[in-house]
């Protein structure tokens, strides 16, 4: 759990990777340079130095930075609703064959909560925690989690959401350990009463040094290159889609409002470039037909304009209700294969999952 709580403080990450063949320097000399052959970044940077009688050694200093975004990462993902109407999630890591890094590192924040033994969401509060509830979160998010062999799991609360991280239990700083490539790693999941919409993971290869490494004092971290160099830190990962728990449902239960989540989510994958927006206005009708006939109390009219949607989902997608944690890689990248221009699969799959979760609660087919 220390190497999770460490890796969770030393690495707050925004955002996708910068892939920049150079940065611009503010003092003569001074630099960061992409290194095409090595993948990694060369820095230059100015250091003011003195020796203990006052000499000015000042000069320009070079150092690199090894990202661990060298990989190739994959991530495959299970949503099934429990006999208690719990959403289960499961995920399974793969590393690409081009991959030049063990894959070691799969974070997300949610702005959902998963099931736990005590409440890990925290409203926004002045009032900082005491040790004692910090530690009864930490153990208790270690316990909501399902971590495989050789991994360290924990959920974090950060009074904004939610943490949830999973690295590899290297020794010895040894970066030959981890998933390789063309390997594969499930076991990965937790449960959670919020259905799912989707969120940014982030990946990250394994490097003996995951921050910046100087052999002196280092850049200033408040100059222009200082700055520059921290923004490679904060976004030292490889970006990639998933399922997570995201959509509350209402309690008590009201499919109009929880069909208004649903489609409010829906909306913020146009900007994500997983939904075209004119699919999205199309779907938008359906949804305020179904929204408008619950609350009119006319559940098979809404229940005929969500199965609409599902027919206009699954013409896009064939065979979503399909468990991706546990097919094999080829199997999986077939199916990759076959995109539509108007959905992405894993937000058709989620819309698809979320459809059906409000039928079956309205006493729907089993099937539905």
């Amino acid at each position: 759990m220390k190497t999770a709580i460490l890796y969770t403080t030393l690495l707050t990450v925004v955002l996708a990777f910068l892939v920049m063949p150079s940065l611009a320097a503010a003092v003569p000399g001074e630099g960061i340079v992409f290194d095409s052959a090595s993948g990694n970044y060369n820095i230059t940077y100015w250091e003011e130095v003195s020796d203990d009688t006052g000499h000015d050694l000042s000069g320009l200093s070079k150092a690199t930075f090894e990202p661990a975004t060298k990989i190739d990462p994959v991530i495959s993902s299970s949503i099934k609703m429990d006999e208690n109407k719990q959403m289960v999630y499961r995920y399974k890591l793969s590393n690409g064959m081009k991959s030049k890094q063990m894959l070691v590192r799969f974070v997300f924040d949610l702005t959902g909560n998963i099931n736990a033994s005590r409440p890990l969401l925290k409203p926004i509060s002045g009032t900082p925690p005491d040790k004692q509830s910090i530690l009864a979160d930490l153990i208790a998010g270690v316990q909501a989690l399902d971590t495989p062999s050789g991994w360290d799991g924990a959920a974090v609360p950060n009074f904004s959401g939610l943490r949830i991280s999973w690295s590899y239990l290297r020794t010895n700083f040894d970066i030959t350990q981890g998933v390789k490539p063309g390997a594969s790693q499930s076991g990965f999941g937790f449960s959670s009463q919020d259905l799912p919409g989707i969120g940014i993971a982030q990946l990250q290869g394994n490097v003996k040094v995951y921050g910046l490494q100087f052999s002196g004092e280092g850049v200033d971290p408040g100059s222009d290159i200082g700055k520059q160099a921290l923004q490679l830190v904060k976004n030292n990962f490889v970006p990639h889609s998933a399922a997570v728990p995201t959509i509350a449902v209402p309690t008590p239960f009201d499919p109009a409002v929880l069909l208004e989540r649903i489609q409010t989510h829906m909306h913020t994958w146009i900007g994500m470039k997983l939904l075209d927006a004119t699919f999205s206005s199309q779907l938008d009708s359906y949804f305020q037909s179904a929204i408008s006939a619950y609350r009119l109390n006319q559940p098979q009219v809404g229940k005929k304009q969500i199965q609409t949607m599902l027919a206009l989902i699954n013409k896009e997608h064939t065979d979503l209700g399909r468990d991706e944690e546990h097919e094999s890689d080829k199997t999986h990248e077939k199916n990759d294969d076959r995109k539509s221009v108007l959905i992405d699969r894993l937000a058709a799959r989620v819309l698809d999952f979320d459809l059906k979760y409000v039928t079956k609660r309205m006493g729907g087919d089993k099937d539905d």
